[in-house]
């Protein structure tokens, strides 16, 4: 058995805890190591010095005959002391107050005798008035009085009309101003002429625009087309448009916005179809939208949504013509 082991049991082995065969074991171990008989002998000697220790008094019994204990213990020692210093502690002592009544009739006494005196030292210094300084005026400053108004000025004299009148020929001066062109003046002029303005066309007109063109057309555009018109359209009025069926076909969708679900509807749950007309111009732009299968809920958002979608340019001999035809809008519940 290992040293570690049979050093742990030697504290059972003293105590008579071990059973027999363990017993054994240990004793076998203690003849063959030294160091375990020392350690062994060690703890023998241990406990026969705790079994000379007296016990201690019960703690009940000890702390009842505390207080009579103590009290003994100070009148013994107070008989053994000296008589003179018992004297001597005696006098030390604090004893009961005497004489109260008198000194609460002195305490208020002598606060007011005290607050008296301050008075004084207060208001006599300023009764006696008998030895500040008198005040002299020397002089006195008097203002002089205002001078008198200045006296009216003289009547005007009437001016005499002499018999001979003088003819005075109109002179008319030369301006060196021309018109459209800016020239500082020498001396401020009595009248401004007016400037002769050059003929710029008419009002709302733009640069670069044509005599008799009309406010509002294109830079470039000819005369005789429309107002709203495009560069290389077609001067004339534009054709009805025709509805999609038979040989002609709904146009192509080259762009398409998806309809925003409204949050009432998503709300709601509400799904379905909404069928519309629209109707498309010659550049493939939806211009009216119609409904014709309603969904209360749902109409809105998809004539909002079908007015930004743009088609193919439809042409019909040639020429570029609107189109009207039905779009169905599905909206799905996700």
């Amino acid at each position: 058995m290992k040293h570690e082991k049979i050093r742990e049991w030697l504290s059972a082995y003293l105590d008579s805890e071990l059973s027999a065969r363990d017993k054994v074991v240990v004793e076998e171990h203690l003849g063959g190591c030294p160091e375990c008989r020392t350690e062994l002998a060690q703890l023998r000697l241990l406990d026969s010095i705790s079994r000379e220790v007296p016990q201690p008094p019960q703690e009940d019994e000890y702390w009842e005959s505390l207080p009579a204990r103590i009290h003994s213990g100070i009148t013994d020692q107070m008989k053994a002391a000296p008589s003179k210093e018992r004297k001597m502690f005696s006098d030390a002592l604090i004893k009961g107050n005497k004489h109260i009544g008198l000194k609460a009739f002195v305490f208020p006494f002598s606060l007011t005798v005290h607050a008296t005196i301050i008075l004084l030292m207060l208001v006599l210094p300023l009764m006696n008035t008998g030895n500040l300084p008198e005040v002299e005026i020397y002089s006195a400053f008097l203002a002089p009085p205002p001078p008198p108004p200045p006296p009216p000025p003289p009547p005007a004299k009437k001016r005499t009309r002499s018999k001979r009148t003088t003819r005075i020929k109109p002179v008319q001066a030369k301006t060196t101003i021309q018109p459209g062109q800016l020239v500082a003046p020498v001396e401020i002029p009595d009248e401004i002429a007016e400037e002769e303005l050059m003929d710029i066309g008419i009002e709302g007109g733009v640069e670069g625009g044509v005599e008799g063109g009309v406010v509002g057309g294109v830079v470039g555009g000819v005369l005789g087309g429309v107002v709203g018109g495009v560069l290389g359209g077609v001067v004339g009025e534009i054709e009805a448009p025709v509805r999609a069926g038979g040989e002609i076909r709904a146009p192509r969708l080259i762009r398409r916005v998806d309809p925003l679900y409204p949050e009432l509807a998503r709300q709601a749950r509400v799904g379905g179809v909404v069928i519309v007309e629209a109707v498309t111009d010659v550049y493939g732009r939806v211009q009216t939208v119609r409904v014709l299968r309603s969904i209360p809920l749902l109409d809105q958002a998809a004539i909002d949504a079908v007015r930004q979608w743009v088609y193919e340019p439809m042409l019909i001999n040639g020429k570029p013509r609107g189109v009207i035809f039905t779009v169905t809008v599905t909206f799905k519940l996700k």
